[in-house]
């Protein structure tokens, strides 16, 4: 019995073989590469690890980034902290990152301070021009880290976002320890 493939699917094959024989370099080592932090950082969201950590298209060298230096560089949300996984409006906080910015070109402002974790601070200005940021606490997703923020906007948003009772906030009980 003789198997026949369409002509596109062995074209295509035939270029995806010919293109890995090709490549010199491996495509890990085709991302951005420095030991300079430029601010914005301007990158395209290749992880969401949580609703308050992302993951971008950039290899940072730099020693501030700890034991992530070398790797691509990971972003967690300045001024804001998003349900833990295991709680409620976790998936929902993830889903909403993702939604908002994977696979898209992002700009990281920063004052370039690093977390223990080796973690860019930073708030992410979408493609829209809007801050990933302020969208989170504004929908209920997020709540502003008092602990290590005293932005009087992060503020105001989250007591918006409390008397709307959206997102976290329509749970009865709902509090910063819940998170």
């Amino acid at each position: 019995m003789r198997v026949r493939f369409p002509r596109f699917t062995i074209v295509f094959f035939a270029g995806l073989i010919s293109f890995v024989l090709t490549s010199s370099t491996p495509l890990y080592h085709q991302i951005p590469k420095s030991d300079f932090l430029p601010n914005p950082v301007k990158a395209e969201v290749v992880g969401i690890q949580d609703g308050d950590t992302i993951e971008l298209k950039f290899l940072f060298t730099g020693k501030k980034a700890g034991h992530r230096t070398g790797k691509p560089l990971r972003i967690r949300l300045l001024h804001v902290n998003c349900p833990e996984r295991g709680r409620p409006y976790y998936k929902v906080a993830k889903s909403f990152t993702s939604d908002k910015c994977f696979r898209k070109i992002v700009k990281v402002t920063h004052k370039g301070n690093f977390d223990k974790y080796g973690r860019l601070l930073g708030e992410i200005v979408l493609p829209d021009g809007k801050i990933l940021n302020k969208e989170l606490v504004k929908n209920g997703l997020a709540v502003h880290f008092k602990k290590y923020s005293s932005d009087v906007e992060y503020s105001n948003l989250e007591i918006r976002a409390k008397k709307q009772k959206v997102g976290i906030w329509s749970q009865p009980g709902t509090f910063l320890g819940t998170l």
